[in-house]
C-alpha cells in the first residue's frame, strides 16, 4: 500500500500583474509556466537538479536587488515577478550574445529563436571573440562530444552522475 502523501499547501504569486496559485515549493519557472509565460531555459531539464548555469532565465522579483534565476529560485507567497521587463531582457540579450560568439548554437533548442526574439548579436564581439570550437571526439556510437557546440549547461553530467545509479 503506497502511503498518502498530504497534500501540499498553494501559494499565491504575481506574475506580470496576474495572480496565480502553485504548491509551495515551487520555483519561479513552475509559477510562470502555470500563469503560461514562455521563460527561456537553456540548463533548465525537468528531471535534473537546477545548475544556474545558463542564466538566461532570469526574471524581476521586486524588492530584490539582483535577477533570479526562475529555474531555481523558489516561489513566495506574495512574491511579484517581472518576466518582460527591460532588465531582465537585456541579460537574456547579453547572454545569448556571449554564448553565441563562443559556440556554435545551431543545435540548441529555440536558440536561434530567443536570439532573435531579443535582438541578441553575437557577431558583435567580433572574429577575434575566444570559442570552444575543437574537434568532436567520438567515444563510441552512441556518444559524440562536440564542444564546439557546448554551452556549459552540465546536463551531460546529470544526465550521467551519481543520480541516476
Amino acid at each position: 500500500m503506497i502511503p498518502l502523501q498530504p497534500p501540499r499547501r498553494l501559494i499565491d504569486v504575481e506574475i506580470d500583474g496576474e495572480t496565480v496559485r502553485v504548491p509551495e515549493g515551487s520555483t519561479i519557472l513552475d509559477a510562470c509556466q502555470a500563469a503560461g509565460k514562455d521563460i527561456p531555459t537553456l540548463c533548465y531539464g525537468d528531471t535534473l537538479i537546477p545548475k544556474n548555469a545558463c542564466r538566461v532565465c532570469v526574471v524581476e522579483v521586486e524588492g530584490a536587488r539582483t535577477l533570479a534565476p526562475a529555474c531555481s529560485r523558489k516561489a513566495e507567497p506574495g512574491m511579484k515577478v517581472g518576466t518582460d521587463t527591460e532588465r531582465a531582457r537585456h541579460s537574456r540579450k547579453v547572454v545569448l550574445e556571449l554564448l553565441g560568439s563562443s559556440a556554435d548554437l545551431s543545435t540548441t533548442p529555440r536558440a536561434a529563436e530567443w536570439t532573435e526574439e531579443y535582438g541578441a548579436d553575437p557577431a558583435r564581439f567580433g572574429d577575434d571573440a575566444a570559442t570552444v570550437e575543437q574537434p568532436a571526439k567520438i567515444d563510441n556510437d552512441l556518444y559524440v562530444r562536440d564542444y564546439s557546440k557546448c554551452i556549459l549547461c552540465y546536463k551531460c553530467v546529470d544526465a550521467c552522475g551519481d543520480q541516476w545509479q
